[in-house]
């Protein structure tokens, strides 16, 4: 498979794919432009191996979610320091240059130390030994005890689901300790803690919290077996009862899925295959029922699907449902099980019936009449399209189109998912994109090895650009971390 794809990209590129008139970029400026990126994110921008999401040109501003952070602080959810990290690692698999190995050693060190006793890591952490002690890092030793007693710090101890935070970080880790050949210890000890704490705190159901900090949020509570929609919702917002939630929302089960599957592979501990298969599990319970086969974003005690914050009422989602169906499609790869595929199909067939006129989707739909229903910018929920909520997207497109084709490759028995531990958006460009991506990136590369967007560094464009690059330099390593 992949020499196939490295052949179809060689001809493409042979053929000229760029856009008329532009020169084709080659290997030689390619692999000049990422090694640029690299030693400027990593000269300038790192600060004791972690990174942000934005960087003033001058490097004094650094932002993270919600605005600017001290320099002592660094962000983890994407594209924070862990896809950074990758980025690094990405450079060093297709150059071979093991200072890019050492500069993902310098990432993975820092969130080795910042690992939480809980577990796994919070949004941020920090690099000032003093402010670090307000911290329970496993680092520190801090035992229970010393834990509880950190004041006027309220996350001190909370690992965080949401947004791939965890999952990030270890994902980038497994790379780091096979292309490093296990080399670190600490760093294998730290992929172990986090991954027996995950599985610890995993829902009966196979649904995991967004945020703990010891055991599960309402992990003793009864919860009934299968989903249902309920005849009536309330179009206020309902402020949350008592957990437990099972929450699909930013597409946390199939991340969790993910990781799991990733360590299987990775380490081949079964522990790890059946806690991605109750993920699966998880997901042929919370499936709605016909003919809204899709997924909520959230779910009560009662599996009935429930408001979440102000602007997330309850309905099926689109852009979730999409995500779980490659899942399934992944979790089938793995195991060949029809219920998976049979599920997929049932999503998709809702998918395809809610397309909008424009060919896009609502980020919601109404219970029971499926109606496509939004948010305004008063946090009112309407029908009309006009005046959306623009912090939250209410319309979504560019993530639910592949879904087809890789379900109709599965459908055919074909491989589909890259089985790989860091997932690019840059993995899913044609070559003709690719050679006209590459292009765009020397470009506009600075002397200094930056792509300046407005007054702002961005972190997403330099990670975007390691690995399109990659790509271009290195076809047969067109799978990250495989």
């Amino acid at each position: 498979m992949r020499r196939r794809i490295a052949s179809a990209l060689v001809v493409a590129l042979s053929c000229g794919t760029a856009l008329a008139g532009e020169p084709q970029p080659t290997v030689a400026e390619a692999r000049g432009a990422i090694e640029r990126a690299g030693a400027y994110f990593r000269d300038h921008l790192g600060v004791a191996g972690t990174y942000v999401w934005k960087y003033s040109l001058d490097g004094q501003r650094r932002v993270g979610e919600g605005g600017a952070v001290p320099t002592s602080v660094g962000w983890v959810q994407p594209p924070g320091t862990p896809a950074v990290g990758a980025a690094f690692l990405r450079i060093f698999e297709v150059t071979g240059d093991k200072q890019w190995l050492q500069s993902a050693q310098l990432v993975a060190t820092a969130l080795v130390k910042t690992q939480l006793e809980s577990g796994g890591w919070f949004y941020r952490i920090e690099t000032d030994p003093k402010k670090a002690a307000t911290w329970c890092y496993r680092a520190l030793k801090t035992d229970g005890n010393a834990c509880h007693d950190i004041k006027d710090n309220p996350h001190r101890n909370e690992t965080v689901l949401d947004d791939n935070n965890t999952q990030s970080v270890l994902n980038f880790l497994m790379w780091f300790d096979r292309a490093s050949g296990g080399s670190d210890p600490d760093v294998r000890s730290c992929i172990d803690k986090a991954l027996h704490r995950l599985m610890r705190v995993q829902y009966p159901n196979g649904a995991f919290p967004v945020f703990f900090k010891g055991a599960a949020p309402g992990a003793d509570v009864e919860t009934a077996a299968k989903a249902s929609i309920p005849a009536s919702w309330s179009h206020e917002w309902q402020k949350p009862d008592s957990p437990p939630y099972f929450i699909v929302n930013d597409n946390l089960p199939r991340d969790m899925g993910r990781l799991f599957l990733n360590a299987y592979r990775t380490y081949g501990d079964p522990k790890y295959l059946q806690a991605a298969e109750k993920v699966g599990d998880f997901l042929l319970a919370a499936q709605l029922p016909a003919p809204q086969q899709g997924w909520a974003q959230g779910y009560d005690r009662s599996m009935q699907p429930v408001w979440g914050r102000k602007f997330e009422p309850p309905g099926v989602v689109s852009r979730e449902t999409a995500g779980n169906i490659d899942y399934l499609i992944e979790l089938n790869e793995q195991n060949k099980d029809a219920r998976l595929l049979d599920a997929a199909e049932a999503a998709a067939k809702w998918l395809q019936a809610a397309r909008l006129p424009d060919g896009k989707w609502a980020r919601f739909y109404e219970l029971n009449t499926n109606r496509p229903v939004y948010v305004d910018d008063d946090d009112q929920v309407t029908f009309d399209d006009k005046n959306l909520l623009h912090h939250y997207g209410m319309k979504t497109g560019a993530e639910i189109e592949p879904v087809f084709a890789r379900l109709e490759l599965a459908r055919r028995g074909l491989p589909v998912s890259r089985q790989q531990l860091w997932i690019s958006g840059m993995d899913e460009l044609s070559a003709g994109d690719l050679s006209s991506k590459v292009r765009q990136l020397i470009d506009s590369q600075d002397a200094q090895g930056r792509w300046v967007e407005g007054r702002f560094v961005m972190g997403q464009d330099f990670i975007d650009g390691v690995f399109a690059l990659g790509r271009f330099i290195s076809p047969q390593a067109s799978a990250p971390g495989k």
